[in-house]
């Protein structure tokens, strides 16, 4: 018994070593590798150029965002919400509404997504870039209080992850104006349960912060 569990023992070892090669491999290529907040940034203003020549409204969102938000997590692609698709060749199409294009950035082959929502949750969007925010210059964002609803929609855990940084920076986010937004869209009714979700989200955020701290 002794022989057979090192002998198993040495072949676990020998494919775990294979599949942690295997995932080397795999986000080593050009297309698993984080960019930089000034690659994406540099991505996402040769895109923007297109859509404003087209008059296209458009804003940051996704990992660009929150980079700008002060939440520098790895980000392979750049997303943008957008009021309508761009006259470039795409990539593939996105399965909730929207076209994914690449962009050159150096030697770099950006992948940008360019959100245009067809589904349930389309106004959500809408209203999202009716209410973004513009700097100085000129760069467009999703506010705060719709990143937060629409990293609750999306609930992926990376989204999970952005929502509850996003909530636990000191009076970033308007708690009462992200319920009021959700209200917004779905009334009274229909937004019961959401608001009820988001508000045992903001305990749980502001739980985490003290245990933080």
């Amino acid at each position: 018994m002794k022989g057979k569990s090192k002998l198993e023992n040495k072949q676990a070892k020998i494919s775990s070593r294979n599949v942690a090669l295997a995932v080397i491999r795999h986000n080593s290529t050009q297309d698993q590798q984080s960019i930089s907040t000034e690659t994406a940034l540099k991505a996402a203003n040769k895109i923007v150029k297109v859509a404003e020549k087209a008059k296209i409204n458009w804003a940051l969102a996704g990992g660009l965002a929150m980079h700008f938000y002060g939440f520098t997590r790895a980000t392979k692609d750049v997303d943008l919400v957008a009021s309508g698709l761009l006259n470039l060749p795409s990539v593939m199409s996105l399965s909730f509404g929207g076209e994914t294009y690449e962009v050159k950035v150096g030697r770099k082959t950006i992948k940008v997504d360019w959100i245009v929502r067809a589904d349930f949750f389309r106004e959500f969007y809408e209203n999202a870039l009716r209410d973004c925010l513009e700097d100085e210059k000129g760069l467009r964002y999703l506010t705060p209080e719709w990143m937060v609803i629409l990293k609750y929609i999306a609930g992926r855990g990376k989204d999970q992850i952005d929502l509850m940084w996003l909530l636990q920076q000191t009076d970033l986010v308007d708690r009462q104006l992200v319920c009021k937004l959700m209200i917004e869209v779905l009334g009274d009714k229909g937004a019961a349960l959401p608001v009820r979700e988001l508000e045992r989200l903001f305990a749980q955020a502001d739980l985490n912060k003290l245990r933080d701290e």
